[in-house]
């Protein structure tokens, strides 16, 4: 018995949700009801969101292609039958294409092709018959139609291209924007500060949350995917990107490639700002989701036997003790660590330690003359990559020699940007190898200080910059400075506790028990010896190129 091979397509990935493959898949099954004679295939083809007019569904990777594999090879054979909704579903292409690579390929195998719309069978002998002009005539249509509608949508690109060169733009605007193009500043300062706490190390999610917190009205249904297209918007920087996407294709339309036009609107973030968020977002693409912690500590402990994070366990609603998340968990099974160490006496630690790591977690929030180079060429690059792949599915489609032509110019380009990238990671210093900015110890403690009133993102910030406190046991090690837990002081003839002691190098130390919540600021003011002293509280031993010309005292 012969068996009917159905095939589905359609161009753009936003017909997904629509009716498209629900209608066609109805059609075949309604003629196969009408026509016992013939058994549902096991092979079903579908070409979902590929172009016919570009004929991406017969290069490598469309199914169509695998159709044609299938006819080739006998698994599709005389007497069988292809079911399309329509011919044009078989592709777009123009005639003598469709008839050569498309249709004859089918028929000469002695496979029939069935229109579902109109019932018309398309074999040898109706093909040698009336039906060939029929045939033309509506692969003309299909391409004519086609080819019109993408002029149509190439010119009314191009005259919104030139209105934008001109600031001329009027269209759909961010949220941040009115429609004649102008900033929104109760909003954009919101939408700046998310790029701030991305680029620090906070989440998409927890952006989102605190976004909607703000009480602004457009914000109140912020999420997730809204913050993911702020970080990726180029009207951000004041450029306008314009040109087809379809989010499910690998590729962008041939006809109507994306392009950046600058300076068409206000930017509300810098481009070194914008480029650090597409930065960390190809970071974060090759690593494990995490979640951002409320808690300044939660991330920056770890267990020094397993390398788990270490979590907080709390008295009365504040936080008492932290101990190992696996040990918590699977008891011994997960991890021998047992040990809990009181909360105050990790902060105690971080108090003596996180400052001196404080610059090298703000130089991820900041380029260096060298970095900034390196990030401008890589972004070349990617979109030098991309016009590479447009470039090469159009050629797999049509010969054209002006393709050819910059394809070879955009290869030319990557392989320069690549010995470029190749000398500044040979020698850093060979543009400006340095910091993007050094700052004194007094300046990283008002920094602190200033960002100790969200300690979401300073716990970030210091998780990005590697800084953390290795536990095991009893022992806190940070970059080599040891810290030891030595037990509890406790007040004359009482059981309540007076102090934490640790041990500190050689000197035993006594924590109090209490978080403080008065923490001493530095100030401008203060005289020299106060700030010495102060520095010696903050930590021991002292970075003497952080400090400067202070002596120790």
């Amino acid at each position: 018995m012969p068996q009917a091979v159905s095939y589905i397509r359609f161009s753009s990935s936003r017909q997904q949700g629509g009716s498209s493959v629900k209608r066609q898949q109805q059609m075949v099954d309604k003629w196969l009801i009408a026509h016992p004679e013939y058994i549902r295939s096991n092979l079903i083809y579908e070409d979902l969101g590929r172009s016919g007019y570009h004929g991406e569904h017969i290069t490598e990777g469309g199914n169509f292609a695998k159709l044609l594999t299938a006819v080739k090879a006998g698994l599709i054979q005389a007497g069988d039958c292809v079911l399309v909704e329509a011919i044009d579903r078989t592709g777009r292409l123009p005639s003598l294409q469709m008839l050569n690579k498309v249709i004859s390929p089918i028929i000469e195998a002695g496979v029939n092709i069935i229109t579902l719309e109109d019932n018309v069978v398309y074999d040898q002998s109706s093909v040698e018959g009336g039906h060939l002009f029929l045939l033309v005539a509506k692969i003309q249509a299909a391409y004519g139609y086609s080819k019109q509608l993408s002029r149509r949508t190439k010119a009314s690109y191009d005259l919104r291209a030139e209105k934008a060169h001109e600031k001329q733009v009027k269209r759909h605007t961010p949220l941040w924007l009115t429609t004649e193009g102008q900033v929104i500043e109760s909003i954009a300062k919101h939408v700046r500060h998310a790029f701030e706490l991305y680029v620090s190390g906070v989440g998409k999610q927890t952006i989102a949350n605190r976004m909607r917190a703000t009480g602004v009205e457009e914000l109140a249904k912020c999420s997730g995917p809204t913050v993911e297209g702020w970080l990726r918007n180029y009207a951000t920087i004041g450029s306008w990107e314009y040109g087809k996407k379809d989010a499910k294709l690998k590729g962008k339309d041939a006809d109507n490639p994306v392009k950046i036009i600058p300076n068409v609107y206000p930017p509300i973030v810098s481009d070194s700002l914008f480029m650090l968020a597409q930065q960390r977002k190809k970071v974060v693409a090759t690593k494990a989701l995490s979640r951002t912690s409320k808690h300044l500590l939660v991330g920056l402990v770890k267990c020094g036997e397993c390398g788990s994070n270490y979590v907080i366990h709390n008295k009365d609603g504040k936080p008492n003790n932290m101990r190992c998340g696996l040990h918590h968990r699977l008891g011994a099974n997960g991890c021998t660590n047992n040990q809990t160490i009181p909360y105050q006496v990790l902060n105690y630690v971080y108090q003596q330690t996180a400052i001196h790591h404080l610059q090298a977690a703000l130089n991820t929030t900041q380029l260096s003359a060298n970095d900034r180079r390196k990030l401008e060429l890589n972004t070349e690059r990617d979109k030098l990559s991309g016009s590479i792949t447009r470039l090469a599915k159009m050629m797999a489609v049509v010969d054209d020699p002006e393709v050819l032509a910059e394809v070879q110019t955009h290869s030319l380009r990557r392989k320069e940007i690549d010995e470029q990238l190749e000398i500044l990671d040979r020698n850093p210093k060979v543009v400006g190898g340095h910091p993007a900015s050094v700052n004194t110890m007094f300046d990283l403690l008002k920094i602190e200080e200033q960002m100790m009133t969200d300690p979401q993102q300073l716990n970030c910030l210091y998780r990005q910059g590697g800084y953390n406190i290795k536990v095991v046991g009893k022992q806190m090690v940070v970059d080599g400075q040891s810290f030891t837990y030595i037990g509890v002081k406790r007040k004359p003839k009482s059981t309540s506790t007076l102090a934490y002691r640790v041990l500190h190098g050689d000197k035993e130390v006594l924590v109090s028990p209490e978080m403080s919540i008065a923490v001493q600021t530095v100030s401008e003011n203060m005289t020299e010896g106060e700030k010495i002293n102060y520095l010696h509280s903050r930590g021991n031993p002292l970075n003497p190129i952080m400090v400067e010309d202070y002596e120790y005292v």
